[in-house]
């Protein structure tokens, strides 16, 4: 006997859950989560044909898992998404709706104040862990990061959430807040901040999936190039990353030659990320494939299938039906 694919989730607030209140007037649950975002994006859009649904509050945070509890051709089981804080409350009609937005990080509160701060012989660990205090966030950064020294670095005039937004670019890093955790760690790594190892995903084609390959127009650099000033000779030397042909040069200089290396080494993995592009949109969904996991192509050809795959976003759709899509950006890397 064939067991239908049947999606479902759970949305809990201070413990409860509020998933069975919730499917008789859902219209669409969606998740968005983009490698370069600071926070993913929770959306609920929900029925308020009878004027029944009570005011919701902004400033509350629901925990989500989303996934399949039934199918023989799907993976069953939800998974843990984390937890969200509801910021954004919107009426709407004719039909009369109730449109819920969420983030996985309070950005609205002293992360978003401008400030002036200054740092001197430290880490690149110590300052994203102190910012992440400052905040109230637990701080995990990768080990390939937390040591790179820093002479001097000024936070002039910009909001914390800016700051580490472009520390993680800077760097080629990935700068998100997530269950309370800030997050600091190479984008295309393969352990997380924690060690553990992301693991692979190997998708093939599918009946009732859509699917784009696109060999990007882009500079083609093979490495990368950053200056720091020498104080003992009183000259700017540098540093150089990978080939020497077309290198990217860096437009600013650096305090330290291990700074000047580190910035280097992070556009050097930049300009060797994203060279072909895939979308891929799942007509069975998969919320287990997240930004920064590897993903292997099966099925398509022999271009295609041999690129070494990075998700870059990953949106995941639940309607009021029970059914599941994903929509995947996969980048190229090389290994």
């Amino acid at each position: 006997m064939t067991i239908a694919n049947r999606a479902g989730f759970k949305l809990e607030v201070n413990g409860i859950d509020y998933a069975a209140d919730i499917v008789p007037r859902l219209t669409t649950l969606s998740l968005i989560e983009k490698l370069g975002e600071q926070a993913d994006t929770l959306e609920l859009i929900l029925s308020n044909h009878d004027g029944k649904l009570a005011p919701i509050k902004r400033g509350v945070y629901a925990t989500l898992a989303l996934g399949w509890t039934a199918g023989d051709s799907v993976p069953n089981g939800l998974v843990e998404k984390g937890k969200f804080l509801v910021d954004e409350v919107e009426k709407s009609g004719p039909p009369d709706t109730l449109r819920i937005r969420a983030r996985s990080a309070d950005l609205t509160g002293s992360y978003r104040k401008r400030r002036d701060k200054g740092w001197k012989n430290t880490t690149l660990g110590a300052v994203v862990s102190e910012i992440a205090k400052a905040n109230g966030y637990q701080a995990r950064v990768h080990a390939d990061l937390t040591s790179i020294a820093l002479p001097s670095i000024e936070q002039a005039a910009k909001s914390d959430a800016a700051f580490i937004r472009d520390l993680g670019a800077r760097y080629d890093a990935i700068a998100t807040v997530k269950d309370g955790t800030l997050i600091f760690m190479p984008i295309g790594t393969q352990d997380n901040a924690s060690g553990q190892s992301f693991g692979s995903t190997t998708l093939q084609r599918r009946d009732g999936s859509v699917w784009r390959f696109i060999i990007a127009d882009r500079e083609d650099h093979d490495g990368a190039e950053a200056k720091w000033h020498n104080r003992g000779s009183a000259k700017k030397q540098l540093v150089s990353v990978g080939g020497t042909s077309n290198p990217k040069r860096i437009k600013r200089s650096f305090a330290s030659e291990a700074e000047a290396r580190a910035a280097a080494e992070a556009e050097a993995r930049k300009a060797a990320r994203g060279e072909y592009e895939f979308t891929y949109e799942m007509a069975l969904g998969d919320p287990g494939i997240e930004p920064n996991g590897r993903v292997t192509l099966e099925g398509w050809d022999s271009e295609i299938d041999a690129v070494s795959w990075l998700v870059d976003e990953a949106s995941h759709i639940l309607d009021g039906n029970s059914g599941l899509t994903s929509s995947l950006r996969l980048v190229s890397v090389q290994e």
